[in-house]
């Protein structure tokens, strides 16, 4: 019997379960809210959530596979494409996302995770940011097909500095980035006939 078999058995399905699922996810974003990730404990969860360590540990057996579970519905947001019909649209649409997502409490989480290079969130740190970079490299690479962009284009460090640029930007400023901050943005790592 592997680790993953032996954690899967019990669970339970139905309602019952998603009531569990529901109240851990709440408990740990009160928690995150409360202490931040480096003060997240699986007791607290427990509690916040009302319900026992035994059951927490079960599904969550880390606060990596908590915060994972967090901040999923944050990532899923990137397998959806923009589609606005310019290759500035489909980008500020993403880099938009990326800030409302920042906003969150589960999105602070992951941006902290993200800085503070602890060894547990390794996994979850090249799995959110390669998810988060594919809606950018898809949008570039389109571009490129398309002719908006020369094949010598280098996507991957447009991507990078698009996402970097959302992120750093809250990380280093009082305010969020404005719209207008992101088409300036746009502007510097495009050409000029593309960052309209």
């Amino acid at each position: 019997m592997t680790e993953s078999t032996r954690r899967t058995l019990g669970l339970q399905r139905g309602p019952r379960s998603l009531h569990v699922v529901e109240s851990v996810r709440a408990g740990t974003l009160a928690e995150l809210a409360r202490v931040g990730f480096a003060g997240l404990t699986m007791d607290g969860v427990a509690k916040a959530a009302r319900v026992s360590r035994t059951t927490l540990y079960r599904r969550w057996p880390s606060k990596a596979a908590l915060l994972e579970a967090v901040v999923e519905p944050l990532l899923e947001r990137y397998e959806t494409d923009p589609d606005t019909g310019s290759l500035a649209g489909d980008l500020l649409a993403l880099m938009i996302v990326i800030r409302e997502n920042s906003a969150r409490v589960e999105g602070r989480a992951l941006i902290t995770a993200v800085t503070a290079n602890a060894d547990e969130l390794r996994g979850l740190v090249r799995t959110a940011q390669a998810r988060t970079l594919a809606p950018f490299r898809r949008a570039l690479n389109r571009a490129v097909s398309r002719g908006d962009l020369g094949p010598d284009c280098d996507v991957d460090i447009i991507a990078y500095l698009l996402l970097q640029g959302v992120v750093m930007w809250g990380q280093t400023h009082d305010v969020p980035p404005s719209d207008d901050d992101f088409v300036r943005i746009l502007r510097a790592l495009l050409p000029a006939h593309a960052a309209e």
